[in-house]
């Protein structure tokens, strides 16, 4: 998912384009610079050449509207790499981060393979023996993802129902439960689908008491760093920039209110809750689609996790039905 040598040269460009302008910087997070620079070192010259061609331009077309980042008299850029230990409870979506702490200046870019995915979520783990006179999260655990996300519990009616679904394990021992899970009628019809419709109707509970769960909800995901995004387009042998500007930090010009990058209006309401639709309008089996206001849209999939079939894991990946290219997007050539 994270294009490790595109990162590190990411990161280069940025160290040549300060040196260049005469601009000290820092590079932080020795961990995390050793993991990313082990893999460029592992890069044959030939990958290492692609990564630069095209980070390179785009790097330098993205720091061109970001003036602080050219700020030398205060004290260095700080660029820190921000994978490894990265939580999606952190403030950044981004791999990279580029810091002025004087100023309170954060932007973060992104060199994930498929910008459209944000995070992958344990949903739910089977933990031992179900206590049948336990209604609420007797698996360990039903992720609350309203006290996660928006600091509000999810209701009993939703642990009622996850817990429901999921009682649909307990007829059958492990043999038998790995065999189910080659048989779509129960994968989907006995437990993903019913998840699903399950979290929307909480989803739905969530964000009509509480108007401020669409914005907590963007900025769990995307974070409260505003960030860039940059994507080869191999066939085209371009560069693609696109951001996600929700917090108005990107393209700010010092000693002014204004900003050379347009801001995009947080969501204030959730407009509709069903379930994605394919390339020819069918109906998806494991994949929700929530509708906001201001254009936003996320989409959530529940799948197993094949590397832990034995303890039935689901897991949740939220990703967004179009590529956020934001209010900004942009092209450059790699040469």
């Amino acid at each position: 998912m994270i294009d490790t040598i595109l990162a590190a040269a990411t990161v280069k460009s940025i160290e040549e384009i300060m040196t260049d302008a005469g601009v000290p910087y820092e590079v932080r997070d020795d961990e995390e610079k050793a993991y990313f620079y082990g893999a460029w070192d592992d890069a044959t010259d030939s990958e290492r050449d692609l990564a630069l061609r095209q980070a390179a331009p785009a790097i330098r077309r993205i720091l061109s509207k970001e003036a602080y980042a050219y700020r030398a008299k205060e004290g260095p850029l700080i660029i820190r790499f921000n994978y490894q230990k990265r939580k999606i409870e952190k403030d950044s979506f981004g791999e990279i981060l580029l810091e002025r702490p004087e100023f309170d200046w954060h932007i973060s870019i992104s060199v994930k393979n498929d910008p459209k995915v944000l995070a992958s979520l344990t949903l739910a783990d089977r933990a031992g023996y179900i206590n049948h006179g336990e209604i609420i999260n007797f698996f360990n655990e039903i992720d609350d993802f309203g006290e996660r996300i928006f600091h509000v519990p999810c209701s009993n009616d939703y642990f009622k129902d996850m817990n429901e679904v999921l009682l649909a394990f307990e007829p059958y021992k492990k043999d038998d439960w790995l065999k189910l899970l080659k048989e779509d009628d129960f994968l989907y019809g006995k437990l993903i689908t019913p998840m699903l419709r399950a979290i929307g109707a909480e989803m739905k509970r969530l964000c009509n008491r509480h108007p401020e769960a669409p914005q907590k909800l963007i900025d769990y995901f995307y974070g409260t760093y505003d960030y860039y995004f940059i994507k080869p387009i191999e066939t085209s042998k371009v560069t693609r920039i696109g951001c996600v500007n929700s917090h108005g930090n990107l393209g700010l010009i010092p000693h002014s209110n204004n900003h050379d990058t347009p801001k995009i209006d947080f969501p204030t309401e959730l407009l509709e809750v069903r379930f994605a639709t394919g390339d020819h309008g069918e109906l998806s089996h494991d994949t929700i689609q929530f509708n906001f206001d201001k254009g936003w849209a996320l989409c959530l999939r529940i799948y197993i996790d094949e590397n832990h079939l034995e303890e039935r894991s689901f897991r949740t990946s939220v990703y967004l039905p179009v590529t956020p290219f934001g209010s900004y997007r942009d092209q450059v050539p790699w040469d």
